[in-house]
């Protein structure tokens, strides 16, 4: 499975993003390409938690907005290769909900934050292999 591959730099924005939305989940976009070796992310561009219900335990990205972060990623010759979003005070591992929600060509980033701390983060990719879809964790590797 390919790696997840991204700057100390953008890795930071989405951690203090996830703290500064605490204790509500938010998320946003990874943006970047793929090559054989991995998919590279490049930048991140935040997006807002349009979930109707409690947006301390689900996130929903509004499609519009997505839409024209995909728009502005093409101009700049890249693409969107997966979402980030944060977990409050729970394991960075996917829901049911997550799963059921999910893109089988994007990586997920999963950030867990209790207050101003990142717990961990961990990346996953749907794998549809099965009759069962599932996630599979993605290894993640951070270049300063």
């Amino acid at each position: 499975m390919k790696r997840l591959r991204l700057g100390r730099e953008v890795l930071d924005r989405m951690l203090r993003h996830c703290i500064e939305s605490y204790p509500y989940e938010c998320c946003g976009l990874m943006l970047g390409y793929e090559k054989e070796d991995g998919k590279y992310v490049v930048d991140v561009v935040k997006v807002r938690n349009v979930h109707e219900g409690d947006k301390r335990v689900r996130y929903r990205i509004d499609p519009m907005e997505y839409y024209e972060v995909e728009k502005q990623a093409e101009a700049r010759g890249l693409q969107v290769v997966g979402i980030y979003h944060s977990h409050p005070n729970v394991p960075a591992r996917p829901s049911q909900y997550d799963l059921s929600y999910s893109f089988p060509w994007y990586s997920y980033l999963i950030i867990s934050v209790s207050g101003d701390r990142v717990n961990e983060y961990r990346a996953w990719v749907r794998d549809d292999s099965s009759e069962n879809p599932r996630f599979v964790e993605q290894s993640v590797e951070v270049n300063e």
